[in-house]
């Protein structure tokens, strides 16, 4: 297994799933780190209760801020695909959406017992064919957006759940300048060992075996999203903010209510107009 100081060589090698096109550029390739939680008992919501921040400038904005780090923040991510599998309409390609829960509503501080958090609507931004613009000057909590056809290097690659997911994880980083916000890490929350593992683990065996896998068996997939996901770690850590993944399994999944409507958001975002092109979301208002 390559070590974390491994090569990462981003264009220079075509996979059989994309044609991967610009200059190639190496260096050291650090993936993102592995967050344990300083008390395994709370769910999501108990461990990153929203809180209101009051900035200098500008007016407070809400965030999901660690009870035991007032330095980090949680972004909860999730991927939904639809007719895929033995199920699939003949002739229908498999559509999947995208989603990610940065913020909660002003009454969803949950401290436990039998309160519930108030969920936040659902910000569709590419709801309708002619809005296909990336920046949001005003979004809910929830962000919610069909998997585009092509990615971000321009090839079309089918949609997938685990390629929702990734692509989740990458617009929630994109979504803010969350090192620039003063936070010194971010949390990103999925229940998928694919993309927690990939991202902290995986990632540098990969790059290290250029994307081949072992005896002939073809090439690891998404290597375009992984490298863009890898660009958004390495960015963030630029300004001194860590990126970490916080797995937590289907099978000792605490309730979690961010989760549940993230799910839930994906697959409503699986239904909607097609996006063609790869379009990074940026959020204008906190």
């Amino acid at each position: 297994m390559a070590k974390p100081g491994s090569e990462f060589r981003s264009g220079s090698v075509p996979t059989s799933q994309i044609g991967v096109a610009g200059p190639s550029r190496v260096r050291p390739l650090q993936p993102a780190t592995v967050f344990t939680p300083q008390d395994g008992n709370l769910s999501p919501e108990d461990h990153f209760p929203v809180h209101t921040i009051f900035p200098a400038e500008g007016p407070p904005y809400l965030r999901f801020v660690n009870r035991f780090d007032s330095r980090e923040i949680l972004l909860v991510i999730e991927g939904s695909c639809i007719n895929n599998g033995r199920h699939a309409v003949k002739n229908e390609g498999p559509k999947a959406g995208c989603s990610f829960v940065f913020k909660g509503a002003s009454s969803s501080l949950h401290l436990g017992g039998d309160a519930r958090p108030v969920v936040p609507p659902v910000t569709f931004p590419f709801a309708k064919a002619t809005d296909q613009s990336g920046e949001l000057g005003s979004a809910s909590g929830n962000v919610a957006f069909r998997l585009e056809r092509r990615g971000p290097c321009g090839a079309e690659i089918d949609n997938s759940s685990n390629r929702a997911k990734l692509r989740a994880a990458i617009a929630a980083l994109q979504f803010r300048a969350w090192g620039a916000e003063g936070w010194r890490r971010v949390v990103v929350l999925t229940d998928l060992e694919y993309i927690a593992l990939g991202a902290t683990e995986w990632l540098p065996r990969w790059v290290g075996r250029q994307w081949r896998k072992p005896r002939g068996a073809g090439r690891y997939l998404n290597r375009d999203l992984w490298e863009e996901l890898q660009e958004c770690i390495d960015q963030l850590r630029e300004r001194e903010c860590e990126v970490s993944f916080w797995l937590v399994r289907r099978a000792d999944e605490k309730e979690s209510v961010w989760v549940d409507e993230a799910k839930a958001a994906a697959r409503s975002a699986a239904t909607t107009v097609q996006v063609e092109k790869f379009t990074r979301l940026y959020g204008t208002a906190p």
